[in-house]
């Protein structure tokens, strides 16, 4: 058994070849900036409608029902998306989670500083409430914009 060394136009095509899988695969990793997008913008839009109530402890017939059609509407566009996915990078899937731990960790301390320093106090407006979710977003935006740019 002799294993010949592959002509230069064989190493030639094998490497565009591996190019080109590698691109394909970066493309894939979008997926996952749109994931952690559908995420923001859950959070973000949940947000709006309870910055918009006059007293959120109250929210009345219709928030509840807008709420809950967010949610479900923005789940069901994540699972679809994720889905979608047929492979990712380990860069990726690390900045993806990465992500998720960072927002985690960041919207815990907005709120932590939200609620010490009575910022969603009852006597505050309601818009407070929606600043401190576009504060605590940021992270998400993040990393699906370093996602993207890969």
């Amino acid at each position: 058994m002799s294993d010949s060394a592959p002509t230069p136009r064989d190493a030639q095509a094998a490497l565009a070849e591996a190019n080109s899988q590698a691109v394909r695969v970066r493309r894939e990793d979008h997926q996952l900036a749109w994931m952690l997008l559908g995420i923001a913008a859950i959070y973000l839009a949940v947000a709006a409608v309870m910055s918009t109530l006059p007293d959120p402890r109250r929210a009345g017939p219709v928030a509840g029902p807008a709420i809950l059609a967010i949610l479900i509407s923005g789940l069901v566009a994540c699972v679809v998306i994720g889905l979608r996915i047929r492979a990712y990078s380990r860069t990726g899937i690390l900045l993806y989670f990465g992500g998720i731990a960072a927002f985690n960790l960041w919207n815990g301390i907005v709120v932590a500083t939200s609620l010490i320093t009575r910022w969603w106090a009852p006597a505050q407006p309601s818009y407070h409430f929606g600043l401190s979710v576009a504060l605590g977003s940021i992270p998400l935006l993040v990393v699906a914009w370093l996602i993207w740019r890969r």
